[in-house]
């Protein structure tokens, strides 16, 4: 499991598995009538997969990573309730929505499951169950690695006081829960926004080293994987679900759709999908050009610091073609790499530095329509690398170029000449999803790091923005810490529209189109508070900052 890849398919999916297991594929997870995943080990030559006639098309599996920081700064830090406008609910004599009916998943770093805010009065968990990618698969689980902890699991260990059965290592995990729907048990000042709302969490897997030497990422092939996990236990529950995903993958600009929108339950009433808008308003990791001509090539520069690998994403609009040509910096240049409809990589090696790459065309991708352009490369030398693009075929002339996210690579590892516009994570970028920005309640302004839009064709993205900045919430070893980012700010809505979902379902006049993402979006986006100096929608703030007070005020003139 040293490599995973996403692919689509079609015909019959037992055709498929036999062929999978023909060409000793055995570790795979059909995820739903198009999409799957599989993982292989890092000899595998990526070109059987094009002689597997089920499989269209695939893309190797990219680094994601947490859209939260751990900032340790309690005493000045900003409550749940406080930051959500969730007093309002709990104070209020006329409303008892607290999430009741609703279950939040949690997909990050685990949690730690014995913290007395995810234990309710009788000494029983709130959580339903846990999915720890990391650990050693048993026979039972119906899981294809790691472990399913059971409700029952949980409780017993709460009885024993046993924090053996998976551990959060890292925080952000057990945080994000605890500002969704924490209880407060340890203080009460501190509990989440969402109090009655339950928790199916996912411990994803982590790698190490992918970038720099230590640091720690996931994987886009996990992440889906956990989509589908998450969405199974709901359908057993008979739940609301939502899905707060506070991990982002790579920015990105063009997308009409993500490979999350293959799974048809996301556009069921009361499943809802809410992400951080990623944290990367700031970090110098896109660059946004325009072919000047047919006789003109354009150079990229990207100034590479202390790593040993890097991957570089173009994506291209519309019919346009652009090849590509890698120049080191010692001004060994590489040889042009144009599009071939074969589907095969291309490997390339510069001797003087010996540094390796590889080119993987996909055109038309799948998400856009127009090309996607792969650079992997290792062993790679500090310095200033050219990324010379060749016009091939020109019609639009605009293309975007994105880097990993910020946290995952060197600090010194930038564009030269960037654009902080246009940066929202790829998941975050369709109509599906309500995207949340991060918003600095301690100084009333928008987060530095915050991403911006807007996702190409003019799609305003952020949707809406929420505090985010030192939120207190719970933390590893039975006690609270603050944490910042889109996350952060996506936990807060996440529990907010907990709430929403409560209360419509309490009214006794329930209309199911309110239960959809895009109506509950609509309601959110209502109710926003905007701020008199700004024009709105906008590319940082989407329609205004997050309002649960007006929110539900406009959600009770339909429900009445």
């Amino acid at each position: 499991m040293e490599r995973a890849y996403i692919f689509i398919y079609e015909g019959p999916q037992d055709q498929l598995i036999n062929e999978l297991r023909e060409n000793n594929i055995d570790i795979y997870v059909i995820l739903n009538n198009k999409l799957g995943v599989l993982y292989v080990t890092a000899d595998f030559n990526e070109r059987k997969l094009a002689t597997i006639k089920g499989i269209t098309t695939w893309e190797q599996s990219r680094p994601v990573s947490s859209l939260i920081q751990i900032t340790d700064d309690i005493q000045s830090g900003t409550t749940s309730i406080g930051a959500s406008g969730a007093d309002y609910i709990y104070k209020s004599p006329y409303i008892s929505s607290a999430g009741k009916g609703v279950v939040i998943a949690s997909i990050d770093s685990g949690i730690d499951y014995l913290h007395p805010d995810f234990i309710n009065d009788d000494g029983t968990t709130k959580i339903i169950s846990i999915w720890d990618q990391n650990v050693e698969r048993r026979e039972e689980d119906d899981i294809p690695f790691g472990r399913e902890i059971t409700r029952e699991e949980i409780n017993r260990a709460i009885e024993e006081n046993d924090d053996s059965l998976t551990q959060d290592d890292i925080g952000t995990g057990t945080i994000s829960a605890g500002i969704s729907c924490g209880r407060g048990a340890l203080n009460q000042l501190y509990k989440g926004v969402a109090i009655d709302s339950e928790l199916i969490v996912v411990k994803l897997k982590e790698y190490k080293d992918t970038y720099i030497k230590g640091r720690i990422n996931y994987q886009s092939a996990d992440l889906l994987a956990a989509i589908k996990y998450v969405l199974d236990v709901s359908i057993n529950q008979g739940k609301f679900l939502i899905i707060n995903l506070t991990v982002g993958d790579i920015s990105t600009a063009t997308t009409d759709l993500t490979l999350m929108d293959s799974f048809e339950s996301l556009q069921s009433p009361g499943v809802i999908v809410v992400s951080g808008a990623g944290n990367e308003g700031n970090t110098d990791i896109h660059y946004e050009g325009k072919i000047r001509n047919y006789n003109t090539i354009e150079d990229v520069l990207i100034q590479v610091g202390d790593q040993h690998a890097l991957d570089i994403v173009l994506t291209g609009r519309g019919i346009d073609k652009i090849s590509i040509q890698l120049i080191s910096p010692a001004g060994e240049l590489g040889n042009v790499v144009n599009y071939k409809p074969e589907y095969y990589p291309y490997y390339g090696v510069f001797n003087l530095e010996n540094t390796s790459y590889k080119i993987l065309y996909s055109y038309p991708w799948l998400q856009s329509g127009g090309e996607y352009t792969q650079i992997y490369i290792n062993d790679i030398k500090p310095g200033v690398w050219t990324m010379r693009l060749v016009p091939e075929f020109i019609v639009d002339r605009e293309y975007d170029i994105y880097l990993p996210n910020k946290n995952l690579i060197s600090k010194d590892t930038r564009f030269l000449d960037s654009n902080s516009y246009a940066t929202i994570t790829l998941y975050a970028t369709t109509e599906n999803v309500i995207t949340v920005g991060c918003y600095n309640q301690k100084i009333n302004s928008m987060w530095i790091g915050s991403s911006k839009g807007p996702v190409k064709r003019e799609r305003i993205k952020p949707d809406i923005v929420a505090p985010g900045v030192d939120i207190i919430g719970t933390a590893r070893g039975r006690s609270y810490n603050t944490a910042t980012g889109t996350g952060v700010s996506s936990s807060i809505a996440s529990g907010v529209i907990a709430i929403m979902l409560d209360y419509i379902v309490e009214q006794k006049k329930l209309k199911r189109n309110l239960l959809y993402t895009q109506t509950l979006k609509t309601y959110l986006m209502l109710g926003t508070t905007k701020q008199d100096i700004y024009k709105y929608p906008n590319v940082s703030q989407g329609y205004g900052i997050l309002n649960l007070q007006e929110t539900i005020r406009q959600v009770a003139n339909i429900v009445r």
